[in-house]
């Protein structure tokens, strides 16, 4: 298999620029049109979810992540085993919960992040490829009351809805195997025709994402398996977007890039697999204020999927 065509394809491409952005689909990639499947309606459905434990992050905002994904796949309309390129759909479903560690019980939901996808992929003996439109928001939980119930300064509520919506283009490599190691490796480009950034009160304006124009990301992965049941790896993901305008943004966003990079061990069977992940993830704004602040923090956590 010519493995060498793939990853100098993404990595020219991931060149041009290196999103997360509110991205609750940053830890899941499957590549749909590869699994073995026959051609028909309603082919699979599969599904996992993540929790995990974060710390140093910006005012703690990252202390707890929880996330749920769903795959349907309404068609396919061929297999490669049939005619060389197998072709299929998906509809994808991602949702992303954070807290902070201010309350009493030391969880304190503050943001709900959404995923929609509507996808046709298709694959060959080395590549893959994946198009369609997405939809993405963020929204505020109990944003009335204080993000910290042990301070005792006056609380104003404030709130900030984010909104990005367009179409999108992916490649994946083939798994690219050597003996025991496995690497992969994807890219991909998403357009923004709706950006909107929704804030009260409207007098913060600093770093708007109406300006937000699109992103490229990059993905790779390498695992080592020690047996059929367990193996372990790191991934890595880095992305960045583009703007008509920062809206002054302030100097301490820097260049808004966003990354997430983790060493995992996992427990696998026929049917689903098991994930302890170590990782550290950085994003330019931090979208439970009304100004945008980076922030850096460490994760500890688990991963479930469905095969």
């Amino acid at each position: 298999m010519p493995s060498r065509h793939p990853s100098l394809l993404l990595l020219a491409f991931g060149a041009i620029a290196l999103s997360a952005q509110i991205k609750p689909s940053r830890t899941w990639l499957v590549d749909m049109a590869r699994r073995p499947l026959a051609a028909g309606p309603m082919t699979s459905m599969i599904g996992g979810m993540e929790v995990y434990r974060g710390w140093d992050s910006y005012e703690l905002e990252q202390a707890w992540q929880y996330r749920l994904h769903a795959v349907v796949e309404p068609y396919r309309f061929s297999s490669e085993a049939d005619t060389g390129i197998s072709w299929t759909t998906s509809l994808e479903f991602h949702h992303e919960l954070t807290a902070n560690p201010m309350s009493s019980i030391g969880f304190n939901p503050r943001t709900a992040r959404w995923e929609e996808q509507l996808l046709v992929h298709a694959s060959g003996s080395w590549w893959s490829a994946r198009a369609g439109w997405l939809h993405r928001c963020k929204h505020d939980i109990d944003n009335s009351e204080s993000p910290n119930e042990d301070t005792t300064q006056v609380y104003i509520p404030v709130l900030r809805t984010l909104i990005l919506s367009g179409p999108s283009l992916a490649f994946l490599s083939a798994p690219i195997i050597h003996d025991r190691l496995t690497h992969n490796i994807a890219g991909g480009i998403e357009w923004y025709l709706v950006n909107k950034d929704y804030r009260t009160p409207t007098s913060s304006d600093t770093g708007n994402w109406r300006g937000l124009q699109g992103a490229l990301w990059l993905s790779g992965s390498t695992s080592f398996a020690f047996s059929e049941a367990v193996q372990g790896g790191a991934r890595f993901y880095l992305s960045a977007p583009w703007f008509s305008s920062r809206y002054n943004a302030v100097d301490s966003v820097g260049i808004p890039i966003e990354a997430r990079a983790e060493v995992f061990a996992t427990l696998s069977s026929t049917a689903a697999a098991m994930d302890l992940v170590l990782c550290m993830e950085h994003t330019f704004d931090e979208v439970v204020f009304l100004t945008a602040r980076p922030t850096t923090f460490i994760q500890i956590g688990l991963r479930f999927r469905s095969k």
